[in-house]
């Protein structure tokens, strides 16, 4: 899993920072989060229940890295009982 770390030059005002494996930086995108959840499923309580603990996770820090996010993402899934949904999202990340 890649590192998160804390920022003080390249952080985007109003919050977190994506660093892609290429080394940029964008805004983090919470909707980014939510099509990838509602791809998995149609129930909106597991896309909101799962959306809100991921988003908590990431708060404390200025920079992610975009492979933390999808760990974040999987692993959050899988503490939830939802393993399937968690193996569909790893496919849907190596297309």
């Amino acid at each position: 899993m890649d590192v998160l770390r804390r920022s003080q030059t390249t952080m985007h005002p109003g919050g977190l920072t994506v660093e892609n494996v290429a080394g940029e930086h964008s805004p983090f995108d919470p909707r980014k989060i939510h099509e990838s959840l509602t791809d998995l499923t149609n129930d909106p309580t597991v896309v909101h229940r799962v959306e809100s603990l991921i988003v908590a996770q990431l708060a404390g820090f200025d920079v992610v890295a975009t492979g933390t996010i999808d760990a974040t993402v999987a692993e959050t899934l899988e503490q939830l009982g939802y393993a399937n949904m968690a193996q569909n999202y790893r496919k849907q990340q190596r297309v």
